[in-house]
This record gives structure tokens, sequence and C-alpha cells, in this order.
């Protein structure tokens, strides 16, 4: 790796600015200094408030390097599970890049009791700190007195099984439980996913998930750290389109909902033009089966489909491509499932998209895939060192050697998910074939309904998502009769669809608008068993956001919390409605 090559890429207002990793030493070394000096000991909680960048990095880095614990915390997260996370790990130092953010979650509710420094790693502007005897101020203020004396503090060598980080979980069924994993697991995880990546050192990635996940943090940070690859800082949800266009990333890693969108926007805007709907529908068919004939050996391809894709397939998968960028070479879907229509519309366009899986509580990758392995449905083959096995009622136990030493201040819960033989317990149901591994849900999830069906909600989740009409949705029933789901609609589809059938927003649970909403979503249920279909709807104009409590910094519906928003206004709907 040249010193001077560029690690980073980040936008200053006006224009992309390279970051060398000769300037991320440098910046990593500042802060391992002003961290000797703090008189913090080994072992004691960092707490990173911070946004994407080079500072999240390199406070990481250093932090780690001290034999100190970092605790990641998502700046979009509530005030309320911040301050509950920096109390339970018993953070001493909190690093934030903005003196806004940390006055902002100190008016919320007060500061964190544990917190004994407050660094701001940016100018802290004309704006006063607000702290409460501990000691706050800059990071520039905190190194300024750097002398002999950082050597003397330096601590000694870092072991492979000292703690490295707390990484909460994403709390979808209770309070976030505080993963601890070791720098050797964090090194064998990392190396593991380089092993079996294609990536290379003139790759280009565009990071815009956050880097408190530990999917981010391993295969967004680390990982292209270890390959020697650029990293690019997208700006903001509301810019990654201007982002992608500027930075022309070769790999990106991204949530399925991102993918679902893309699919939906170019699906919507072919509806609006007979000949571009059919030249869509046949691309889709056409690029499927080139898929086919190209990875799975056992399809060809007529006359007529050959001419199609050279006049027009290849010009529209070509189009699909530019909305990443156009230079693409590995798009890695993860941190919950991808539904088989987005992945198949994606592959039949040409995406080199593959999926992955894993869980905080392994360090975070369990199994990956290759574009020439990739298979519709799967998850991948286990990482090198990883074992995998089922377990009871289906579900995938691990054995690896990136698994965590525990829940912090939880031995209890420890003692559920890892066995005396070392299998972690993941929760999740799946299937092996033919060594790949596909996975079938959460095993909380599974709704039982009233009639004695168990039903799984996530493929009927990710098929209504697949409908443009849907931007979120959870699928309740346990204890029920019935499957019913609440669904949070798109705007400008709503818009189209009401007026359509003639009712007016004001009223969006009109018995004539949801009976017309289930008739419309019927078609993306027919793979589904007829016991898993969902026979109620309450419709939703609101998205969910982290702030109402509703989904988990990573998107994910909190199923618990919504059947208990929503459970009142389920049981008042006429019957007179449903399917």
């Amino acid at each position: 790796m040249t010193p001077g090559a560029t690690a980073y890429l980040l936008h200053d207002g006006a224009v992309w600015q390279p970051v060398s990793w000769c300037a991320v030493s440098k910046r990593v070394g500042c802060v391992r200094d002003a961290l000797a000096l703090t008189g913090l000991k080994r072992g004691d909680r960092v707490g990173l408030y911070l946004a994407n960048g080079v500072d999240w990095i390199s406070a990481d880095v250093a932090a780690m390097s001290e034999g100190l614990v970092t605790v990641p915390l998502y700046t979009r997260d509530s005030a309320t599970n911040i301050r509950y996370l920096i109390e339970h790990a018993g953070v001493r130092l909190c690093m934030t890049d903005t003196t806004e953010r940390w006055n902002e979650l100190v008016a919320s509710g007060g500061q964190p009791q544990t917190v004994d420094y407050i660094w701001v790693l940016e100018e802290t502007g004309p704006r006063p700190l607000k702290s409460s005897g501990c000691n706050a101020g800059s990071l520039d203020r905190a190194d300024a007195n750097r002398t002999a004396e950082v050597q003397k503090a330096r601590a000694r060598a870092i072991r492979r099984e000292n703690l490295a980080t707390i990484v909460y979980t994403s709390g979808t069924t209770g309070r976030p439980k505080g993963v601890m994993l070791s720098h050797g697991a964090i090194l064998s995880n990392a190396q593991s996913s380089a092993d079996v990546s294609e990536v290379r050192r003139s790759d280009l990635f565009l990071s815009i998930l956050p880097l408190a996940h530990g999917f981010e943090r391993t295969l967004g940070c680390y990982l292209p750290m270890m390959c020697g690859a650029t990293v690019a800082f997208s700006r903001s949800t509301a810019l990654l389109k201007e982002d992608l266009a500027a930075i022309r990333p070769t790999i990106l890693l991204a949530v399925p909902r991102l993918f679902e969108r893309i699919a939906q926007a170019i699906r919507s805007e072919a509806r609006k033009r007979p000949f571009a709907r059919f030249l869509l529908a046949n691309t889709e068919r056409i690029g499927w089966t080139r898929h086919l004939a190209a990875y799975e050996k056992y399809s060809t391809l007529g006359l007529f489909a050959q001419i199609f894709w050279f006049l027009f397939g290849q010009r529209i998968s070509r189009r699909v491509l530019g909305v990443f960028g156009g230079k693409l070479r590995i798009v890695l879907s993860g941190g919950a499932p991808l539904s088989q229509e987005t992945f198949r519309f994606m592959l039949a366009m040409n995406v080199p998209l593959i999926e992955g899986y894993g869980l905080t509580e392994a360090g975070p990758v369990v199994t990956g895939s290759t574009l020439k392995g990739r298979r519709l449905g799967s998850v991948g083959r286990p990482l090198p060192g990883v074992e995998v096995r089922l377990g009871d009622r289906g579900e995938l136990l691990v054995r690896t050697p990136s698994s965590m030493l525990g829940y912090w201040r939880n031995q209890e819960a420890t003692d559920r998910t890892i066995d005396p033989e070392g299998w972690l317990h993941t929760g999740d149901v799946a299937e092996l074939r033919e060594g790949h591994v596909f996975i079938k849900g959460r095993i909380k999830d599974i709704l039982v309904l009233s009639t004695g069906e168990n039903v799984n909600p996530v493929p009927a989740e990710s098929a209504l998502l697949s409908d443009p009409l849907v931007d979120q949705v959870c699928v309740l029933g346990d204890g029920h009769s019935r499957c019913s789901a609440i669904v949070v609609v798109n705007p400008n589809e709503w818009a189209t669809f009401i007026k359509a059938n003639g009712q007016m927003l004001s009223d969006p649970n009109a018995p004539e608008l949801r009976r017309a909403l289930l008739k419309h979503l019927e078609g993306r249920m027919e793979a589904l068993p007829p016991f898993a279909w969902i026979r109620d709807v309450y419709i939703e104009l609101k998205p969910w956001s982290q702030e109402s409590g509703l989904i988990t910094p990573t998107l994910k519906p909190k199923r618990r919390k919504i059947a208990d928003r929503y459970q009142t206004v389920l049981s008042r709907l006429p019957a007179n409605t449903r399917l």
C-alpha cells in the first residue's frame, strides 16, 4: 500500500477531496496521543457518536490501539436510546463531530451520567458545549499538551482475545444487547471476508450505510482497508443519486430496500407508456434467461430473444446500471432478506448483485457469495473457518472464530445464545443445499395463528414491498385467525391510486379503499400459502421513522411495538373489507 495513495474521498461542500493513507495515519496518531493523556485505563469505553467519515475511522482505530473499547452509536437514533446505550456500556469518553449534536442530546434529557470526557472532533463553532461535571472540549485542546509523557502512558501490546468493541444490536424485540467482540474476532472476520471477496486495490467503494452497523464497519471499512481500496462517503440519502453519478463506484454495499425502491421506480416509470412497459417486461424476461444461460448452464436464447437483446435489452440494462453510476463490479446486499423478485430483476438487468448473511454476534459476516457462485435465494456459502448446521426447528447454528465473547452485562442471554460446544444460536430459520445457505426468517417473528398455522411474515412482507404502492410494511397476526398488515404507502403512487378509485385523501382507511388495496395486492401474494395471505390491511400515510420508535437504525420494523401501536385500530376494522 502506498502512503500517498487515496484512502478516502470526502465532500467539502463544493468538491470531493482525497485523503491519503498517510494523512489518516497521522490523524490516528493524533487521537492516540490525546487518549493516552486522559488517564483512561485499558478496557474503559469510548463512545463514537459520529457521522460516517475519516474522523469515525480514526477514532475507532486509535481507541482500540490504546486498549480502549469502542461503542459505536447511530447518529440518527433516538436520544433516549443513545443515552441508554452510553450509560449501559459505561462510556467514560464520548467523541462527537459537532457541538450541536451533543447539545441536542443533552437538551433532550440531560447528560449521560457515566461520561467524564466529551470531545468534539470538528470545530466547536460559536455555540458552547453543554456539559456538567466533566472534561469537555475539542480534540485539538485535548492533545495540545502532548509530551514525552505520552510514550509512558501507551497501552501494552494488545492481545487477540482482548475486548475491542461493544456493538449494540438493533433491538427489534426488546432492549438492545451489547455484543462484545475481541480484536481477534474483528481481524478474523475481516480476513476471511477478504479471502473470498473479489476486491481489488483499484476499487472505489461508496459508503452509504452507518459505520455503527457491523455490516458496513467490516465490509465497508476494514475490508477495503485490508485490500488498499478507496472509500467515498456519501453525503446523505437525499443526495445519493448525485453521489452515485459523481463517484461512479465499483463496489456498493446496501440494504435490500435500496434495490427494491430502484426496481419500483423503474417499473413505475415504464408503466406510463405502453411501449416502455413492453420493452421493460421483455428485457426482464430475456435478461433472466441470459443469466440462467450464463450461470446455470441449462437455458438457451431463441432468435427473437437474441435480436431483442441486441436492439433493446442491452441498452435498457445499461440504463439501469447507470442509476448506480455505470461502473459497478460488485453490489452486495445485506442486513435483511432480499426478495427473490428484486434479486431476479437486478440479475436480469446485469447488475452484479450478490447477497451475504451475518449477525452482529458472529462478528458479523457468516456467509458470502461470488458472482460466479451466486444462486437465487441463497446468501452464499460459509466463510473459510466457519461451520454451520441446523438445530431444532431448522434454526441455523454457527461456530466461527469471530464469534462474540458474550453480551455485555448479560450472562443469562449469553448462555442462551452460545451453547457449551461453542455453537451460536442465530435465531434464524434456514435450509442448507449443496453447501449454500438459504435464510427463511426469524424464529421469533413466526406468527402462530389461532388456527394452529405457523406463518413466516418475511415472504409476505417482501412480496408486498415489491409493489410501488408500498414503502413500508409489517405483517401481524399472532394469536389471531388471519394475517393483517400495516402498510405505509408511497405518497405519489397513493395519489394516483385514490384518484383511480374516486376517493379522498382525508380517509385513507375508508372501506372501499382498503378493499381496493387488498384486491390490488392479491397478485403479489399468489406464491404464498393461503393461510399466509393478508386478509386485513390498515393504511398509514406517515412513514415510520427512528424517532417514532417503530423501526431500528437499520430500518427493520419493530414488530412488537408496531403490534402494540396498531392493535386498537386493527380490531376496529370492519370485517366486510377482508379478502
